[in-house]
């Protein structure tokens, strides 16, 4: 008996050691990641040099248009950030993700497209789906060489769009007068010609493109209402010919005024 019950004694003293044990050694698992936290997100406790990256705060499905909200900035050892991450969410905001991406993973520029990557990637077959921006459309117009400025517009450069022929009462002006239908548009294509990479407004981009005064369309940048103008103005389309020729103005570079004593053509329903 008194054998027995000194095996239990011994048992019960070692059971309570062992779960102690175990118990310590979850609060120091705990204060160490608690510290790998703080130190990835900035507020220190692991030593060695650490840098900002952009992880993804949820999921992020491909061919999904990425915004700020999807993003985080966290501060990494220097050695866990991968070649290519971003560091900032800036210039971010707008891309496509082109593969799925996990919460928490680090966001990579191979990662994004963009019309720079599309277009090193695919050179002269660049899908046009990819250079048209956020919220627009492409829109092709029919083009003259003397509806286009003499043939000298480029893809890349702004451009209005004028309406010369018979309109409508309804359309505030009479049989041979002229209206701007859009103005400041950005021209993507001339004939199957697509705008080069770089930001808006890059001359050298525009430079990269070469005048075609032979070209019979121009793809312009337009929003959905504003495609719906252009296809009212143009009416129809058959093979060379449409119902109204459109003009085309180029804008001087960097010129993005709108101009509120110009006529503008009134083909919107009930205005």
């Amino acid at each position: 008996m008194i054998k027995n019950l000194a095996i239990g004694s011994g048992s019960t003293r070692a059971l309570a050691l062992a779960v102690a044990l175990g118990l310590l050694s979850a609060v120091l698992i705990g204060v160490f990641l608690s510290q790998l936290d703080k130190g990835s997100s900035g507020g220190g406790g692991v030593s060695g040099d650490t840098a900002p990256a952009v992880v993804a705060a949820q999921d992020i499905p491909t061919q999904t248009r990425i915004t700020a909200g999807m993003l985080t900035v966290k501060q990494l050892p220097v050695d866990l950030v991968l070649s290519g991450a971003f560091t900032s969410i800036d210039g971010i905001e707008g891309q496509v993700a082109q593969v799925p991406i996990v919460s928490g993973e680090q966001v990579v520029a191979s990662k994004l497209t963009t019309a720079e990557v599309a277009l090193s990637r695919f050179g002269a077959n660049t899908p046009a789906s990819l250079l048209v921006p956020e919220g627009k459309r492409a829109f092709a117009i029919h083009l003259s060489e003397v509806g286009a400025a003499g043939g000298l517009v480029r893809p890349g450069d702004f451009v209005d769009v004028i309406l010369s022929a018979g309109v409508s009462k309804e359309g505030f002006l009479t049989p041979g007068s002229a209206c701007f239908v859009i103005q400041d548009v950005q021209v993507l294509a001339i004939s199957s010609a697509l705008k080069q990479g770089g930001a808006e407004g890059d001359v050298n981009a525009i430079a990269g493109a070469s005048a075609n005064p032979d070209a019979k369309s121009a793809t312009l940048a337009v929003t959905p209402e504003e495609s719906w103008w252009l296809a009212a103005a143009q009416q129809s389309v058959n093979e060379n010919n449409v119902g109204n020729q459109l003009w085309v103005a180029l804008r001087p570079f960097g010129d993005h005024a709108q101009s509120q004593s110009l006529p503008i053509c009134g083909v919107v329903p009930g205005q």
